[in-house]
């Protein structure tokens, strides 16, 4: 489930929410945990990205070649 990062303007506390994608599409409370303030600005979090099955014994490094050549 993504998580979705905010700060208060308020009180500058960090919080995170967790919600599907449809659920934040629709409209989740970004209220504020530590002073229910709703001046809350969502920040630009990490992102976790899958390549699938990648094999161990596969090759590495994204575009670079086995002998050492990178696009």
């Amino acid at each position: 489930m993504p998580t979705y990062e905010y700060r208060c303007s308020d009180c500058d506390t960090d919080f995170e929410l967790e919600a599907t994608v449809a659920e934040y599409e629709e409209g989740i409370d970004e209220t504020c945990p530590e002073c229910d303030s709703q001046q809350t600005t969502r920040r630009l979090g990490s992102v976790m990205i899958s390549m699938g099955d990648a094999s161990p014994d596969g090759p590495q490094g994204g575009c670079c070649t086995p002998g050492g050549g990178c696009c």
